[in-house]
């Protein structure tokens, strides 16, 4: 059974649900999944696959997240790599991915197959100050777009593709 690696940087909480929604994704297609937070993540060195995922704040990941990547950029890009980002919050229509988040460095550090970009989740009785004047600034709501069966789906797919798969 192919293994993979799921890592996510969070702050509140949120992305690290989808990347939770992510190893369900996985595992539903027959892979064997261990979930971390970047923080507490190992090598990725060992795995067949990994999926990295961060939160989006003024359209860069958390900083957790890019330092593991960036700590581990020759294992990801030795390996089959996904990424997702989760970020928009100003409702529908959301931007594209590539308007989303400056993921550059990021496909540079893991030679990612794919990038995604997913709307996300924002309550504000948790925001830091400085994240609180933002949204204000900018009048978003409490709000969840998180779109919990396309992520897995695309979880799914990634399964596929590990486990070889051709593609749909």
């Amino acid at each position: 059974m192919a293994r993979a690696l799921v890592v996510v940087g969070s702050r509140h909480g949120g992305t690290r649900e989808m990347g939770e929604w992510v190893a369900d994704g996985l595992r539903a297609g027959g892979v064997d999944v261990d979930l971390f937070d970047a923080d507490e993540a190992p090598s990725p060195e060992g795995y067949d696959a990994a999926v990295v995922g961060g939160a989006v704040y003024a359209a860069r990941w958390v900083e957790n997240v890019r330092e593991w990547t960036r700590a581990h950029q020759e294992a990801l890009r030795a390996m089959s790599c996904w990424i997702f980002s989760s970020g928009p919050v100003s409702g529908p229509p959301f931007p594209s991915d590539e308007e989303s988040v400056q993921y550059g460095r990021l496909l540079e550090w893991t030679s990612a197959r794919e990038h995604r970009c997913f709307p996300g989740r924002i309550e504000r009785l948790g925001l830091r100050p400085r994240e609180k004047a933002m949204v204000i600034t900018l009048r978003v709501k409490d709000c969840d777009y998180r779109p919990r069966e396309e992520i897995t789906a695309w979880a799914t797919s990634i399964a596929a593709a590990v486990n070889g798969a051709p593609p749909a």
